[in-house]
């Protein structure tokens, strides 16, 4: 088969990092050239093998970009495109934050996730592709682990789209060219599809995911997509089609699973534990990853670009900051205000070894690196947090105040111990934007946002440096609000129509 490579290759990555100590045998008489597509599809277990493997690859090196390790890399280059987040010096990212390298058809920034996504695709396929012959032998592993191969084919579809797309509006037609839908293993060439039908189709595998993820409880059930994730990325997916309605059942929906799972939102000094370790200090996060001790992926790693303390360049020289104007919409009483550091002093960094990291005006301190050579961290994909604000904007555009009001207050309570609402319609709706805008800063929503609600890049005044930035505004609606496709796409594929 032309995919046994990438089988190969997942499946040893599966089976050394996620299974050690258990599977030595597997290793010991498979080895990656001698994997079979036989071996590979004969049991549940392999097949689960496949999938472990997939999202051990979401935070693994991929390529030969640093500042592309994986999914979280890629976060943080949907990022540096948005309105809230800027640094100073000549880093990773640089071009990324200057809305050039997202638009060159032959950068890495926009080869490496088209490739990426289209591969966890394709894995996806090929579990589901063989799956249902075993639904007799162990029902629930069946619907668990098919459930989980339909969310991830739905979550890459709905990331593919949003970067290489044209926006979804509400009430048109939307028969913009989107991006291919794969729903086979086949490597062969397909014709971009229109958006409407991309949103389709990712609905309609999140439909089939959720029921079939009841009472699914993988043995990491964190590090999985389990159906209180999969409700959530219902969520995420209704509030860009702007369909509100959905959003806030699904987010109510997601909360409501989480709640019976003794999930909870931080509070206190849990919200200072750096999220380093969030799956351990905390039960806030619903689906994150986890990096072992001994599987570093060095300078690839997010906190190498998005925490305060890791020795690297990056951080040493062009540590990430808040949009000082974002800094002062939160209250004098919020919490979070200690998640920037407003002065840029890191005062609190002593010890000649800091001795070369240079301040900047509003920089993190909500990422924290487990030390500053120690390049191992969790990373949060999906927060409860996300949950009530979805659910508290969706019930807000709705023209629901009082029930989006007693949301955001369960919420925000947490992160403001003297907050009270006390604001209705246009005014509440900017409220919970705000909130989401500092609640998930640095998370991969804010360009995502921008995007989804028809809104320009504005970055005038406040920390952000033109002579480093180069571009402080664009229009909604301009193309640069689409990835280009890459040209090795564009290459091997005569059906593609590039977007440039």
């Amino acid at each position: 088969m032309k995919h046994l490579k990438y089988i190969s290759a997942i499946l040893i990555l599966a089976v050394s990092v996620m299974f050690t100590g258990c599977k030595d045998d597997y290793l010991d008489t498979l080895p990656t050239s001698d994997i079979s597509d036989v071996t590979a599809y004969s049991s549940l277990e392999n097949l689960q093998l496949i999938l472990n493997g997939v999202y051990r690859k979401m935070v693994s090196q991929d390529g030969s970009s640093q500042g592309l390790g994986g999914e979280p890399g890629y976060i943080v280059s949907r990022e540096t495109l948005g309105d809230d987040l800027t640094w100073q010096t000549n880093t990773w990212h640089k071009t990324t934050h200057q809305w050039s390298a997202h638009r060159s058809a032959t950068n890495s920034v926009t080869q490496f996730p088209w490739r990426y996504y289209y591969r966890w695709i394709m894995h996806a396929n090929l579990v589901l592709e063989n799956i249902d012959q075993y639904e007799t032998v162990n029902p629930a592993l069946h619907h668990g682990l098919k459930g989980e191969a339909l969310a991830i084919r739905a979550y890459a579809h709905f990331l593919l789209v949003q970067m290489y797309g044209a926006r979804y509006q509400a009430g048109a037609a939307n028969d913009q060219l989107g991006v291919p839908i794969k729903l086979t293993s086949s490597l062969d060439p397909l014709p971009r599809d229109p958006v409407a039908k991309v949103y389709e189709q990712i609905n309609k595998d999140l439909d089939e995911a959720i029921p079939l993820l009841d009472g699914h409880k993988p043995a990491d059930a964190q590090t999985h997509i389990t159906q209180v994730a999969a409700y959530g990325l219902k969520a995420r997916v209704a509030l860009t089609q702007q369909d509100y309605p959905a959003a806030a059942a699904a987010a109510h929906s997601a909360l409501d699973a989480a709640k019976k799972q003794d999930y909870k939102l931080m509070e206190g000094n849990e919200l200072y534990n750096g999220f380093a370790k969030i799956t351990e200090n905390t039960k806030e996060a619903v689906w994150a990853a986890r990096t072992k001790s001994d599987h570093t992926v060095y300078f690839y790693h997010f906190m190498a670009y998005m925490s305060w303390n890791d020795n690297t360049t990056a951080i040493r020289q062009g540590v990430k900051a808040i949009s000082l104007d974002t800094y002062e919409k939160m209250s004098p009483t919020d919490l979070r205000r200690k998640w920037w550091d407003p002065e840029g002093t890191r005062d609190d960094l002593v010890g000649s070894s800091f001795s070369s990291y240079v301040p900047y005006p509003g920089q993190v301190r909500k990422f924290r690196a487990v030390s500053q050579s120690d390049h191992v961290s969790d990373y949060a994909y999906m927060r409860i947090a996300e949950f009530y604000l979805v659910e508290a904007e969706a019930l807000a555009r709705q023209g629901k105040d009082a029930e989006a009001q007693a949301v955001l207050t369960e919420f925000a309570i947490t992160r403001d111990p003297e907050y009270a609402p006390s604001n209705t319609g246009d005014a509440l709706i900017e409220e919970i934007m705000t909130h989401r805008r500092i609640e998930l800063w640095g998370e991969g929503f804010r360009w995502f946002d921008l995007k989804r609600l028809n809104l320009p890049l504005d970055r005038k005044g406040s920390n952000f440096d033109v002579s480093f930035c180069a571009v402080m505004q664009v229009d909604a609606g301009d193309l640069r609000w689409q990835w280009a496709i890459p040209q090795e796409e564009r290459d091997s594929n005569p059906h593609m129509v590039p977007n440039d």
